[in-house]
């Protein structure tokens, strides 16, 4: 189908059916006309044809960690709910956790007729700030913060804090924590210290990657030398490999040790035990995110930040 067969069903003017497919004036009556022809007709705007007349694609790149990520594709959800709204699409491109690859990524995507991006980044370094510096289109960092750069960002302060005064409610006296490496701000520096800063008792910390088989593996190589008698991880992912680690040593969870994540990922209502942990509304941050590059790309467009939602889940692992 073609727009000029949508313009003859719904009995308008070809331009007048180009300018509803652009967001131009249209008459009540004739809008709804050409929504039903639309429908009737089954008609679907070719985005790239529109983006060589408008110079706008309506498409944003969305640069993920990887595709496995709980924490991403919550997030995603959130940006879609918004952007789809205002007739965006979004581009999903996975990559590694490399920095590297990171800004390999920026420099081609800015050049390939995207609207804006939007990037749930690891780190920031003086190099994401040149590009998005020089890039013609907007660039948003989601979960870490730069004073120079537009992000997007959870109050990871806050999240360590509040975990630790639920430890320090719990029969407990020594604390091992499973960071992660402080090259990510929020997650390694700002989580962490909204911990330790909170803590009652004494703690050690071991760092570890965000994959489970990296607490796993930690936990096997240095666990035995430390004295805890509970398990606190900066993820849910973190927590679940601890939680493996005890389980396949004969560990009791949560007679001996209790296991506490951060995160609230789906998986860890149906660990066995279910894994105690701080709920955290990865859709607000994702609409957020949406919200502000929106107020990038559309005229008159404003937003109200949302409160991202964080909420202790008490499961089996503490009790």
């Amino acid at each position: 189908m073609t727009i000029n067969d949508v313009a003859r069903i719904a009995g308008v003017s070809k331009s007048t059916v180009s300018r509803y497919l652009n967001d131009g004036y249209v008459s009540d009556e004739n809008r709804e006309k050409i929504r039903s022809a639309i429908e009737e007709t089954g008609y679907q705007t070719n985005v790239f044809a529109r983006g060589l007349k408008t110079n706008r694609s309506k498409l944003i790149a969305i640069i993920l960690p990887r595709l496995d990520s709980f924490t991403s594709i919550q997030s995603l959800n959130g940006m879609n709910t918004i952007l789809s709204q205002y007739g965006y699409q979004m581009v999903v491109v996975p990559k590694n956790t490399i920095e590297e690859d990171e800004i390999t990524y920026l420099r081609r995507i800015t050049t390939q007729g995207i609207d804006g991006i939007i990037v749930l980044a690891h780190a920031i370094t003086d190099d994401h700030v040149a590009i998005a510096d020089s890039s013609k289109i907007p660039i948003i960092f989601v979960g870490q913060y730069h004073p120079q750069a537009h992000t997007i960002t959870l109050e990871d302060f806050e999240v360590g804090k509040q975990v630790a005064e639920y430890v320090n409610t719990l029969d407990i006296n020594h604390v091992l924590y499973l960071s992660v490496s402080e090259s990510d701000q929020s997650v390694g520096v700002m989580r962490k210290q909204g911990f330790l800063q909170h803590l009652d008792n004494p703690v050690r910390t071991l760092i570890t990657g965000f994959q489970q088989k990296d607490a796993y593996e930690i936990m096997k190589r240095e666990s035995e030398t430390i004295k805890y008698d509970i398990v606190v991880g900066a993820t849910d992912n973190i927590a679940i490999g601890a939680l493996r680690y005890l389980h396949d040593h004969g560990v009791e969870v949560p007679k001996s040790v209790k296991v506490v994540g951060i995160g609230n990922y789906d998986l860890s209502h149906y660990m066995q035990p279910t894994l105690t942990t701080l709920h955290i509304d990865y859709q607000t941050l994702g609409r957020n995110a949406a919200n502000a590059m929106l107020s990038l790309l559309e005229k008159d467009f404003t937003y109200t930040l949302e409160s991202v939602d964080l909420e202790l889940i008490k499961r089996d692992s503490s009790q």
